[in-house]
């Protein structure tokens, strides 16, 4: 027997081990007629917590298995983290596959982006047709009637991959008009392949874990502060306008260093969760003041850990206006009016990606 909200099969020899389930109780909830779960699933649904030491960890090696299942793929990416969620090392897997790309949470975008705007932009960079490009909100049910329809009219069988935290499970439940799924702000929930139907329909869901990365912020993070850290309402928007330099914290995590290359001032927007702190300052105490400021005025980290137990990099960009720069796992700076020179330090791996802007350089207008 599985677990209804991991898809992990059942045991009752080792708590330490995934799937355990006290086979007293299995008989109890057996004879009450109720849902069966793991212990780990039961404390995440009832608790919102993990067992000690988790270690659930799913990699491409384990993508490529879960890519036999089915021929079509649903592809999750989070339109907050395009550039951390849409990666080429799985879109190479994916050669051999009809693959329809699903933009999820397209409720944290501001506002004054359109639905079709960002279809068009996500279906530029993936380079596939527009009609493959299937924006949705589960949290405001936005845009899964259409998709389940979109569904039923190409297959009858797809399995559905993303990496950690898109919101696959919380997807699938949207599809099937249910909470079978357990789905949590936790990485790693889902932990085996759980294959479902979708109501009223004959196509197959198979819905596997999410594969875990290496270069995206929350990947330095402990599973609570990734939770703490995930947006739960529309991406914080914070605009600078100054004539030389100057210098913009995004948490504790990330450095901005703005130099002005046009006349008379450079504008810049930044895009980034509400518990991420944005703090302006000067060079001078930014040098002075970021060691002391660390996961305390500049969150996340949300404690009091050192600075020196990281590897920092530094890189400069050269940025036209509506040109952007995402920090995967974080959010992106979006230019209002450049060219600006851009030097951004964050911690080594974290990837930095350059792109044209979703967020038109007019957008924000009437707000300056």
């Amino acid at each position: 027997m599985r677990c209804s909200g991991c898809g992990v099969e059942l045991q009752h020899e080792d708590p330490e081990e995934l799937g355990y389930l006290p086979e007293l109780v299995l008989e109890s909830r057996l004879q009450a007629g109720k849902e069966i779960m793991c212990r780990r699933c039961f404390l995440i649904k009832h608790y919102s917590s993990l067992p000690e030491n988790d270690s659930v960890s799913h990699t491409l090696d384990n993508l490529n298995e879960y890519l036999k299942l089915a021929r079509e793929v649903i592809y999750v990416i989070d339109i907050s983290d395009f550039d951390g969620t849409y990666r080429k090392d799985i879109s190479q897997l994916l050669k051999n596959h009809s693959v329809h790309y699903v933009l999820n949470k397209i409720d944290l975008l501001p506002k004054e982006v359109k639905v079709e705007e960002i279809r068009e932009w996500a279906s530029d960079i993936i380079k596939e047709p527009v009609s493959r490009v299937r924006p949705v909100s589960v949290l405001g049910k936005y845009g899964l009637n259409s998709l389940y329809a979109y569904l039923k009219s190409v297959a009858e069988e797809f399995v559905s991959i993303g990496v950690t935290n898109v919101g696959k499970s919380s997807l699938l439940n949207g599809l099937m008009r249910s909470e079978e799924i357990i789905v949590s702000r936790f990485p790693g929930t889902t932990v085996e392949v759980a294959s479902k139907t979708l109501k009223n329909s004959a196509v197959t869901v198979y819905d596997t874990p999410g594969i875990f990365t290496n270069d995206r912020l929350t990947d330095l993070m402990s599973t609570e502060d990734q939770s703490r850290l995930l947006a739960r309402k529309r991406l914080k928007k914070s605009t600078f306008q100054f004539h030389d330099v100057r210098t913009v914290f995004l948490g504790g995590f990330v450095k901005i260093d703005a130099k002005n290359q046009s006349d008379p001032v450079g504008i810049f927007h930044t895009f980034v969760p509400e518990s991420v702190s944005v703090h302006e300052t000067n060079p001078n105490t930014a040098a002075k003041e970021w060691d002391s400021w660390f996961g305390d005025i500049l969150r996340p980290p949300f404690d009091r850990s050192k600075r020196g137990k990281y590897r920092w990099e530094a890189k400069e960009f050269r940025l036209r206006t509506g040109q952007e720069l995402h920090i995967c796992g974080l959010g992106w700076i979006n230019v209002a009016k450049g060219p600006l020179t851009i030097g951004l330090t964050r911690p080594k791996n974290v990837a930095l990606k350059v792109r044209k802007g979703l967020v038109g350089p007019k957008k924000f207008k009437k707000n300056r």
